[in-house]
């Protein structure tokens, strides 16, 4: 017998050899019972009480973000994008801006 059959059979048995631990390795995973999972006690809300201080900082932000709405609203009125030209407003028409393009 020639040293390749020798190298042949060792091959085969180290294939058969990790097939076998490979199919126990997969049965002791998946065929064991499921582990019970942890219990964990419901942890209630944390009750908040209304802070009045946080409440006025909101009211602030709302008013400044409202007004900058409005502000954003009356301008875009003033302007409009025409052709990649833009056009403001005067009185009795619109009148293009020199140099300028728009998006």
């Amino acid at each position: 017998m020639g040293l390749w059959a020798v190298l042949l059979l060792g091959m085969a048995g180290a294939g058969i050899w990790l097939h076998l631990k490979t199919g126990d390795a997969w049965n002791e995973r998946f065929n064991a019972p499921p582990a019970q999972p942890e219990t964990t006690a419901a942890i209630p809300a944390p009750k908040t009480e209304p802070d009045p201080a946080k409440e006025a900082k909101i009211a602030e932000i709302r008013m400044y973000r409202e007004q900058a709405e409005r502000r954003e609203q009356q301008q875009r009125g003033e302007i409009r994008c025409i052709g990649g030209v833009l056009f403001r407003r005067i009185p009795g028409g619109w009148e293009n801006v020199p140099g300028e393009t728009c998006p």
